[in-house]
């Protein structure tokens, strides 16, 4: 009985962290938009400050992304006397073999999955409609809009994510006792959650990388492993997303 309170109040100081960084994620478009307002007034009409869409995205999505992350490395640094690798679950890789067999699974599943979508329109309309704007990029994006999707998809996004869940509350669930199926179900469900918060339908198109990747945690002994199996993925996803954009075929 006192390891599934342990439990229960382990979720919820998860669930308290997340909604810290969607507090903060607000925080930071709202400001935006009282500032952009104010920059307007301040310059005149020949000053065009509105953020875009994908701004008010990609913002605050960096901003939740960054909270995730703090609090993963304190969580993490709490849960063992101040060592954040040992509460994170941050030790060397104990089977590389089959990490980087994994990481070409997960790139054989999104090969498969695209060309899926490809010979099947309603599958491709139904993809399209659960993507994130946060991939879809344009031709005429600078520097600063390349540097924030890349950065946020490719590589804050993956480091907090894994850090958050599969390290932090990986190790945290672990230390309770629980069995690794367990773990991997605990971890994985609010993390599917999260991404389908916006459009349901995306938790059924991220289940075989959530495996995957909860396989690389438990073969991989660690949180790296799942790290460099999501990093593979998110990475796959952008590319492929640019290069459909500059060859015309990402409208």
């Amino acid at each position: 009985m006192a390891e599934r309170r342990s439990t229960v109040f382990l979720l919820l100081g998860m669930l308290v962290w997340v909604a810290a960084g969607f507090a903060g994620a607000l925080i930071a478009a709202v400001l935006m938009g009282i500032g952009g307002g104010l920059l307007s007034n301040l310059a005149g009409p020949r000053f065009s400050s509105t953020p875009t869409d994908v701004v008010y995205v990609l913002v605050p999505a960096w901003v939740f992304q960054g909270i995730l992350l703090l609090a993963a490395l304190r969580q993490g640094r709490r849960a063992d006397g101040g060592d954040w690798r040992t509460g994170l679950g941050a030790g060397p890789v104990v089977n590389k073999r089959r990490v980087m067999l994994l990481c070409a699974l997960m790139l054989v599943w999104l090969t498969g999955f695209i060309l899926l979508t490809s010979a099947i329109p309603a599958l491709r309309d139904f993809v399209k409609s659960v993507t994130p704007d946060v991939l879809a990029g344009g031709g005429d994006d600078g520097v600063g809009m390349i540097f924030l999707r890349v950065g946020l998809v490719a590589v804050l996004a993956p480091v907090s994510e894994e850090l958050f869940f599969r390290g932090w509350l990986w190790e945290a669930l672990r230390r309770r006792g629980h069995a690794m199926g367990m773990t991997a179900c605990l971890t994985a469900t609010p993390w599917l959650l999260l991404h389908g918060i916006d459009a349901p339908g995306r938790i059924l198109v991220l289940i075989p990388a959530a495996v995957i990747i909860s396989l690389a945690r438990y073969y991989g002994g660690g949180v790296r492993a799942s790290l460099a199996v999501h990093m593979t993925n998110n990475g796959a996803a952008v590319l492929i997303q640019t290069l459909a954009v500059l060859t015309g075929h990402g409208e």
